[in-house]
């Protein structure tokens, strides 16, 4: 798998979070739409912090978010790090992407960057009346207890019961999302965590991110930060 891009200025690493993340993608996701192996993100990050070079740390983040698995375990490292974080965006830093960046020492975006998207979700497709249309009907047969067993397999109807799992499932990412923000940045409001997205001016008044200002400025507090420890 590709490696996430990594550097080292003036002792501060650098960690580039580029597109949408997952665990352990195929190579096509990688090479064809740009996905992040999510696995490979958090391995980077313990090399840069075990790197004795390295006294402090920056994402450099641009990435509309991702999948959970694998996402709050660098969330987790970056929440827990024995050397600073500063996480940065001028792009985009949505969802899993803002999870993770938001458990950083001091979070930096450029004025144009989109900031936010704290929520959850289950999507899934339902054309199962377009097969019956089609004269093809999908059958499932599940063991008695598995009333939940091959929910959501492609062609079946979505019972009830089903879909207030899938409910219940997008509510408990969510929980633990906005959990997980709130220890890392308890003065967000609740009206800040509705799944919008902000600019970098929303941002900082909602209190997503501390400051507005470039790559080279959250390497300066990242230095600033180490200076202080």
């Amino acid at each position: 798998m590709f490696a996430p891009r990594t550097d080292i200025r003036d002792g501060i690493g650098v960690l580039e979070i580029t597109g949408a993340l997952a665990y352990r993608p195929d190579l096509g996701d990688i090479i064809f739409d740009g996905v992040e192996d999510s696995a490979a993100v958090a391995e980077a990050f313990s090399s840069l912090e075990a790197n004795p070079k390295v006294a402090g740390i920056v994402l450099n983040v641009n990435s509309p978010g991702g999948f959970s698995v694998g996402g709050a375990e660098i969330a987790d490292a970056v929440f827990g790090a024995s050397k600073p974080v500063v996480a940065w965006t001028g792009g985009m830093m949505c969802s899993l992407a803002y999870w993770i960046g938001s458990q950083a020492d001091a979070v930096v975006a450029a004025r144009s960057a989109m900031i936010g998207s704290i929520g959850a979700y289950v999507s899934l497709v339902d054309f199962h009346r377009m097969l019956i249309s089609a004269g093809i009907e999908v059958k499932v047969f599940r063991n008695a207890e598995g009333t939940f067993k091959a929910a959501g397999i492609p062609g079946t109807e979505i019972p009830r019961e089903h879909a207030e799992e899938f409910q219940r499932s997008a509510q408990r990412a969510f929980e633990t999302f906005r959990a997980d923000v709130l220890r890392a940045r308890p003065g967000i409001g609740a009206e800040s965590m509705r799944g919008q997205v902000f600019d970098g001016q929303q941002a900082k008044q909602a209190g997503l991110i501390d400051a507005i200002g470039g790559l080279d400025y959250a390497l300066a507090v990242a230095k600033h930060l180490f200076a202080r420890s």
